[in-house]
């Protein structure tokens, strides 16, 4: 495959897999619609540094890196899917919290907590760097030249970081969150109960690598 067909190919298998929402979705439209535009983007960058790191790995031949240290994987799906269970329950149990507040002013929080919500989210787990190299193992060959990968690599960050982009400007306009504020009670114990049961998802996954 030409180097930059296989480039084009991977962005776009990439592309597709915004129409299959997971945890990462869901946190960074729940973190817009809760705290702002500027949250809900910092957010949306931690995730896309998780893609930077998983997406490199798999694209710079890594994978022996999972196999040697399976263990320590399957520990940061546990841990990551703690995090994520520990974000659910704080979304549901805030609902009458952001009923009272009806959602006039966003709620505060540190830029660096927004940030490591979204690395976390995405870092917790460990199989999208196998997500990656099955993207690759069809677009990329072993003859594909370093600048190549450089360019796909690149290319995914951007991709990424313009999809969150997007998905906060959306959440953040008026209009969306004035609709959220007279379903929030609802869509918030929807989001809760879908992260945590990606969440408990993950633990299972750990703890059954462990065994």
């Amino acid at each position: 495959m030409d180097p930059i067909h296989g480039v084009l190919v991977t962005v776009g298998l990439f592309m597709l897999t915004f129409l299959n929402p997971g945890a990462n979705l869901f946190i960074v439209v729940q973190t817009t619609l809760s705290s702002g535009r500027r949250a809900g983007l910092l957010c949306g960058c931690g995730v896309v540094l998780g893609n930077a790191i998983y997406s490199g790995l798999g694209l710079f031949g890594m994978i022996a890196l999972m196999t040697r240290f399976e263990s320590l994987f399957a520990v940061i799906k546990i841990a990551g899917g703690l995090y994520l269970m520990w974000y659910a329950w704080g979304v549901v149990r805030n609902r009458q919290a952001m009923a009272i507040s009806g959602l006039q002013k966003p709620q505060g929080g540190s830029a660096l907590g927004f940030f490591r919500r979204g690395l976390i989210s995405d870092l917790s787990n460990p199989q999208t760097v196998l997500f990656f190299i099955g993207i690759f193992s069809v677009t990329l060959t072993p003859q594909t030249p370093l600048w190549a990968k450089l360019v796909t690599w690149a290319a995914l960050i951007v991709v990424s970081f313009l999809w969150r982009l997007l998905l906060c400007q959306t959440f953040s306009r008026e209009v969306v969150r004035r609709a959220y504020g007279r379903i929030h009670r609802v869509a918030s114990g929807v989001i809760g109960c879908v992260v945590g049961a990606m969440a408990a998802r993950l633990i299972w996954q750990g703890v059954r690598e462990l065994r």
